[in-house]
């Protein structure tokens, strides 16, 4: 008797040690499934990837690549509870894709008003019209459609972005010769009534010589003090009118070309980058109409004048090529205030110029 209670125990423990081992299993099947589900929850509820904290944002783009399978498994092969959790989570993959996409499509003005700081990539189209000043995040890109006019509120800011002191100085500069750029007898830039276009991102403003882009004052009655700075740090200015503005300045490896820029405050195109600026016709400025401080420009085939009060181009220091360009009707041609370390001067035509080639 003791000897078949002893065997009766014996299968008994070892029946409720194998039901034990597959419930473990079970559960531990059941729990990885769960956790590869809620790993994309946050996606469910139409929150982008890029808003979930790291760990969960790992978790949620790792999930589709082993999820269908559940580490090599077919899911024909998985059992119910886990079949279903697996298609469940396979449904909602398209859903991040779509959201993802969706946050970084272009934004589009089409014939609208605008100012401010733009985050994100913009495109604009039809009649444009600017009332503050415009700042494009490094990163982002301005895009600027063939044909685009762009009208620029005169002599007023909805809301000033840029307040560095000297710049918002207001009246008539009455003290030096010159000071930071403004001349003896001429308005300070008060910038907090004057608009400013600063892109620290990238510019892409091609028109076609069928299509030129116009960027010009919303004045009737404009002048060339209308509004302020025209700056880009990367990116490409081409085929487009600028007009009534005071400095434009492209930063390093830009391009200025095929180019209308007149009526201008102060330098025409300004810079101390390695900017090309080529084909432009560049007339009447407040000062020059090319300056290029301690810098590696290319500077060609340019038609430079008439601007009589003052140079078509000054050079300050640097390795300038300066090629082709016709200079006409200038104060002085190309004026030199320091001596460049490797000039190569090619080509150049000079017609009416006070003087053709000045040294400081």
């Amino acid at each position: 008797m003791n000897k078949r209670l002893f065997f009766l125990t014996l299968i008994g423990l070892s029946f409720f040690a194998y039901s034990c081992k597959k419930i473990a299993n079970l559960e531990a099947t059941t729990q990885a499934v769960l956790m590869a589900v809620q790993a994309v929850q946050p996606t469910q509820a139409g929150v982008p990837i890029a808003d979930l904290d790291a760990t969960a944002r790992a978790a949620s783009m790792a999930t589709p690549a082993v999820l269908p399978t559940q580490a090599g498994e077919p899911i024909a092969n998985l059992d119910a509870t886990a079949r279903a959790a697996s298609m469940t989570t396979q449904a909602v993959q398209p859903t991040q894709a779509i959201v993802t996409t969706l946050a970084f499509t272009p934004t589009s003005l089409v014939n609208q008003t605008t100012h401010g700081h733009i985050l994100r990539d913009e495109h604009w189209k039809g009649e444009i019209h600017i009332i503050g000043d415009i700042f494009v995040d490094e990163g982002v890109t301005l895009t600027i459609e063939p044909g685009t006019v762009v009208r620029i509120a005169a002599n007023q800011d909805a809301d000033n972005l840029f307040d560095a002191p000297f710049d918002m100085k207001i009246g008539i500069q009455s003290e030096v010769k010159n000071i930071n750029g403004v001349h003896f007898g001429e308005p300070y830039r008060d910038e907090g009534h004057h608009i400013s276009i600063r892109i620290a991102g990238t510019l892409q403003a091609v028109g076609t010589p069928e299509q030129m882009i116009t960027i010009t004052s919303d004045s009737p009655n404009p002048g060339i003090y209308d509004w302020n700075h025209f700056e880009f740090a990367h990116g490409i200015l081409s085929y487009s009118v600028v007009e009534y503005y005071r400095v434009i300045g492209p930063g390093d490896g830009t391009e200025v070309s095929h180019n209308i820029l007149q009526h201008i405050g102060e330098c025409g195109v300004c810079a101390n980058s390695s900017v090309v600026v080529e084909y432009n016709t560049i007339s009447y400025a407040g000062h020059e109409l090319i300056d290029m401080h301690q810098s590696s420009p290319i500077i060609r085939n340019n038609s430079l004048g008439p601007n009589p009060e003052h140079a078509g181009i000054i050079i300050d220091g640097g390795s300038p090529q300066i090629l082709n360009n016709t200079i006409k009707g200038c104060g002085v041609g190309i004026g030199f205030i320091s001596p460049p370390e490797k000039p190569n001067l090619e080509g150049n035509i000079f017609i009416n110029n006070g003087q053709d080639i000045t040294y400081d």
